[in-house]
């Protein structure tokens, strides 16, 4: 982590920030994951406060039946490939 570049956004856009591994227990709208993939496993779903999972990245999940796990949570998820174009 850039700590120079986060700075600027935060003097920038007036934005909060918080260390990687606290951003699952945060209230947030939507947990958007995008450039790291599998960041949502069973460990990280119990701590998600988001109403939507919704990221770029190819592989949100560790494991495809973790959309299930979502679902019963009352989270949605919305794959990859349905909310960027097919990775165009």
């Amino acid at each position: 982590i850039n700590a120079a570049n986060l700075q600027k956004c935060v003097d920038e856009f007036d934005v909060n920030t918080c260390e990687p591994n606290a951003i699952y227990d945060l209230e947030a709208d939507v947990f958007a994951p995008c450039a790291l993939g599998a960041t949502v496993n069973l460990d990280t779903i119990k701590r998600l406060k988001a109403t939507v999972v919704a990221g770029s990245a190819n592989n949100q999940l560790a494991h495809n039946q973790y959309a299930t796990n979502l679902k019963e949570r009352g989270i949605l998820y919305a794959p990859d490939f349905l909310i960027n174009a097919g990775g165009l």
